[in-house]
């Protein structure tokens, strides 16, 4: 579970300037107030406001297809969370991963660096979808059953990161209609408040809906080329949205994109399991 306000608080006034710079948590009256949990990227981080994804609330990813490199960005954010709760000297906290295309490839998510043993994953049947036959004709009663896992998972409040996958990965692509959502936003963001836990929820750029879920942010995604990635801040609730950034994804400073994950990912991905990078 993530650490109290009160507690990490403390935690931070023993640390030295630079690592609390580092963890970029910012307090008022102890209450926590526009902290971010940095995903551990730098070339992400620095297009990030403050420099992380905000705590306390449900940021969207919204990606072009299944193949935007969402898995590797979430995952990142779970080995930000333990690693820094670590640091603190506390355990590595708990992450959830809902996964309905029942896709995630544990090797991959271990060499990204999240422990299997603080990371549940979660894996609702979809109405009228096969395991990992998941490319058929959505339905209200695939998004209904998403949102009650979800919604379940996150008022548990158990969880340091939690992500809640609707879009899947090629091969395995879902089809989750979120029309309904906006009302299931709002009970998360409510289970959300006097949290520091992050939603992220992988949404398809290019499916239409009738309105735009009211997230605290929402960050759009996509795979221009083999090797970069389009970045941008579409929306952000204090305002600070940003123009696209192209990242090339062969800097050093991208850990979880190694040759050898992408290499074993691609092999796995046509046995019909996600991969990581």
């Amino acid at each position: 579970m993530a650490l109290s306000s009160n507690l990490l608080q403390k935690r931070l006034e023993k640390l030295p300037p630079a690592l609390v710079s580092t963890l970029k948590v910012g307090f008022v009256s102890g209450a926590e107030t526009g902290a971010v949990l940095p995903t551990g990227i730098p070339a992400i981080d620095r297009q990030l406001p403050g420099g992380g994804l905000l705590t306390g609330a449900l940021v969207e990813f919204a990606v072009a297809g299944a193949a935007s490199l969402a898995t590797t960005l979430v995952l990142a954010a779970c080995r930000s969370a333990q690693r820094a709760a670590e640091q603190l000297g506390g355990a590595a906290p708990w992450c959830a991963f809902i996964d309905p295309s029942r896709s995630l490839y544990a090797p991959g998510v271990a060499h990204a660096g999240v422990q299997l043993d603080r990371l549940l994953v979660v894996r609702p049947v979809l109405s009228g979808s096969a395991p990992l036959s998941t490319t058929a004709s959505g339905s209200s009663g695939s998004a209904e059953t998403l949102a009650r896992a979800a919604l379940k998972v996150v008022e548990s409040q158990c969880f340091a990161v939690i992500v809640i996958d609707t879009v899947g990965m090629p091969g395995a692509e879902l089809n989750v209609p979120l029309g309904g959502w906006p009302r299931i936003v709002r009970r998360l963001a409510l289970a959300l408040q006097e949290t520091q836990s992050t939603v992220i929820l992988i949404t398809d750029s290019t499916a239409r809906r009738p309105l735009t879920l009211p997230v605290a942010q929402r960050i759009e995604l996509k795979r221009s080329q083999a090797h970069k990635l389009i970045l941008q801040v579409a929306k952000d609730r204090q305002g600070r949205i940003s123009a696209p950034v192209t990242i090339d994804l062969d800097h050093p400073v991208w850990p979880a994109a190694s040759s050898s994950v992408r290499e074993s990912g691609a092999l796995r991905e046509r046995e019909g399991v996600r991969h990581v990078g």
